[in-house]
Parts: C-alpha cells; structure tokens; sequence
C-alpha cells in the first residue's frame, strides 16, 4: 500500500457514505461537501431518498447493483463476497447485501488500496460504469436535478483507471 492509492481510495469512502442507507445524515453531508457536489444534501435530501432509496415496487434507481443492472441477483453477491474474500475483508456492525453501491465502493477502495489492478478493473467494467450509465440515462430522461451524481461518480472511477495505468 502507497500513500498515493491510499489517497486514490479516499473518494470512494465519501460514495460509500452517499449511497449507503445505513450512513448517518451527518457523515453523508460530510461526504457530500468532501467530493464538492453541487447544493447541499439538505436542499436535495427529499430528491435523494425518493429516487435511490424509496419507490413502489423499487426506488427509480436502485443501489442494488443486481436489480440496476438486471443480473442474477446470487451471483452478483457472490462476486462481490468473492472480491471481498480476497481482499480479507469482513462485515462489522452493519450488513449491507455485498452489491449494495455503498458497500461495493467500500469494497472497491480497498481494491484501490490494496493496489490490486485487475480486481479494480473487472468491478469497475462489469458492475460500476454499467451502474453509472443506467443511472445517467435514467435520470437525465426524468430531468432530475440529480443527475449530476452518476456522472460525478462515474468521473471519478475513470480517474483511478487514468491512475492505475
């Protein structure tokens, strides 16, 4: 482990915080401010949890990389209990299901911090940039003042290719 992919995972801990329902309200606006989004979470807040955390019969976007992505819903957890086996990771307090996007980027930065290149590779091609582009269309269709999300998380996982290479 170097500073610099220490550094590289840094932003994917805020995404884990932003995207997981179980952070509490003050480390996601922490968050929110630490990766320079537009607003704040207050004013948007409302917008948020009706699109990727509410909705009948799923929220507009959901954080279930399987039910976004229309996958197998066990073997998309497998891989990401397989991923975090290698990795020697462990669940603590919270037990979030592996492909939930908060989980899965707390994943992805240990993947980062362990320097682990073709595990970053293969979580970002099969399951985070698929995300990113199912989200962006879904919400720039619905001119939701959200869109800017799956866009900035997407910029940001390119940059640890553009790093990685």
């Amino acid at each position: 482990m170097s500073a610099d992919s220490t550094v590289a995972a840094l932003p994917f801990i805020a995404w884990s915080r932003i995207w997981s329902p179980v952070a509490p309200e003050p480390l996601r606006r922490e968050a929110w401010e630490a990766l320079v989004l537009p607003g704040s979470f207050e004013e948007l807040g409302p917008e948020f949890w009706s699109t990727f955390h509410v909705g009948s019969p799923a929220p507009k976007v959901p954080l279930l990389l399987h039910a976004a992505l229309q996958l197998e819903g066990a073997g998309a957890r497998e891989d990401w209990m397989r991923a975090m086996s290698y990795l020697e990771l462990r669940f603590d307090e919270f037990h979030l299901p592996p492909d939930q996007l908060g989980a899965a980027c707390e994943v992805y930065a240990c993947a980062i911090e362990s320097e682990e290149p073709v595990l970053i590779e293969e979580l970002r091609r099969r399951y985070l940039l698929p995300w990113c582009r199912f989200a962006r269309e879904r919400l720039t269709r619905e001119d939701s003042p959200l869109a800017f999300l799956p866009e900035r998380f997407e910029a940001d996982l390119l940059a640890v290719d553009a790093g990685a290479r």
